[in-house]
């Protein structure tokens, strides 16, 4: 197999592997059983056994935010150490498993990052147990906040006011969509929208994802229109920005969809007065779709993030997105301005508890990651069965994109 050297995409830092409340590892399982008096084979047994989203090996924990094997944790460490891109010797779609994993290592690296494996975790300095630091020069970053000393924030000398992408990113946060002052036809019916979410024995499937529809494509206009006033955003190359929107629209929309849900209640909240239960997803075929989003809003419940930190976090997946642009430079630089942001950020909400906390914020990007195939496979479905019309925007977006 061939393979060329080339620089990837590098975050700062983040963790590798996620406390407990992300996993039932082996580690947590252990510590509520006495070894004096269980055997050593009784706990095997008994431990939960996870699997590599990778290879489907089994997983020894969490490693870079997923689960997986120490063979492709490796992997995974091996290439973004080395910056090594692969190249695949057939057409990028070869079956990854335990038994052929070793078979193409560019197929493996970028199921990898498809099943969410974060760059930014790999320690780039080789050195055990250390940490990268942040190493910037505040007149190559327009938007820096400069990191304080341990008493600046007491003293008043930093303020959020002074993070002048956050201030970008609050200014246009978009409003809040309501299907009652939406225009949406709810199939000519003329009824009120809380007699509509509150008695749907009325109301069929093919009502709710047209409403739903209608939903996910004015999110859109407005993640596109928002986009555009992230500074450094429009200094992509315009390609480069149509990309970067296509790849990472679902993860977004997800992340404003459990913004919206807390405090978890049992309900997606896709607008202000139009949700969906465990029953009315059955109803509508996205079984798979709630679940995975219910799991991701308790994680964002648990984290009890800031409306500040959740700008930023939701800038930085737009930033974050692993496609093939023309400009890898031009989103290496905005990614990082971003990242900067955040843990300026962080450091002036958190202080003493800045680290853990961005290291659980960063954990949310696989989680969140692993959302957009379950989105993109449900309505690509919605649309070749003919259940409802969908918008041209929407049906765009849901083209594959190379990554």
């Amino acid at each position: 197999i061939e393979y060329k050297v080339t620089v990837l995409d590098q975050g700062n830092s983040s963790p590798e592997s996620p406390d407990g409340q992300f996993c039932s590892s082996t580690t947590s399982a252990l510590g509520e059983i006495s070894s004096d008096s269980i055997q050593q084979s009784t706990i095997k047994e008994e431990l939960p056994r996870r699997i590599c989203l990778v290879c489907g090996d089994t997983a020894s924990g969490f490693h870079y935010g997923v689960a997986s094997c120490e063979a492709c944790k490796a992997f995974f460490k091996r290439t973004i150490q080395g910056n090594i891109e692969y190249t695949c010797p057939a057409n990028n779609v070869c079956e990854i498993n335990k038994r052929r994993r070793k078979a193409c290592q560019a197929c493996r690296f970028q199921k990898c990052l498809r099943m969410g494996m974060l760059k930014e975790g790999v320690r780039l300095d080789r050195v055990r147990g250390g940490r990268q630091k942040y190493r910037r020069n505040p007149l190559n970053n327009p938007y820096q906040l400069q990191l304080p000393h341990s008493n600046a924030i007491t003293s008043g000398g930093t303020t959020l006011e002074d993070n002048k992408i956050l201030e970008m990113l609050s200014s246009f946060e978009p409003d809040p969509l309501c299907v009652g002052h939406g225009g949406i036809d709810l199939m000519n019916r003329q009824m009120d929208v809380k007699v509509f979410m509150d008695d749907r024995m009325g109301v069929d499937a093919q009502e709710m994802l047209s409403v739903l529809s209608d939903l996910y494509d004015r999110e859109l206009v407005n993640v596109i229109s928002w986009a555009k006033q992230i500074p450094g955003f429009t200094d992509l190359p315009l390609n480069d920005q149509m990309k970067l929107l296509q790849g990472s629209w679902a993860e977004i929309l997800t992340l404003q969809l459990a913004h919206r849900s807390v405090p978890f209640n049992g309900k997606l909240y896709f607008a202000t007065d139009f949700w969906l239960d465990e029953r009315s997803a059955k109803e509508c075929g996205a079984v798979e779709l709630f679940s995975h989003c219910a799991l991701t809003i308790q994680r964002v419940e648990r984290i009890a993030a800031s409306k500040e930190e959740y700008y930023l976090l939701k800038a930085l997946l737009l930033a974050n997105c692993d496609v093939k642009l023309d400009n890898y430079g031009a989103l290496r630089k905005f990614r990082e301005t971003i990242l900067n942001a955040l843990n300026d950020c962080v450091y002036v909400l958190r202080h003493s508890t800045a680290v853990f906390h961005q290291q659980q914020l960063l954990l949310l990007l696989p989680s969140l990651r692993q959302a957009d195939p379950i989105i993109r496979k449900f309505w690509s479905q919605i649309y070749c069965e003919r259940k409802v019309t969908m918008n041209k925007l929407f049906l765009e977006m849901l083209e594959p994109v190379s990554r």
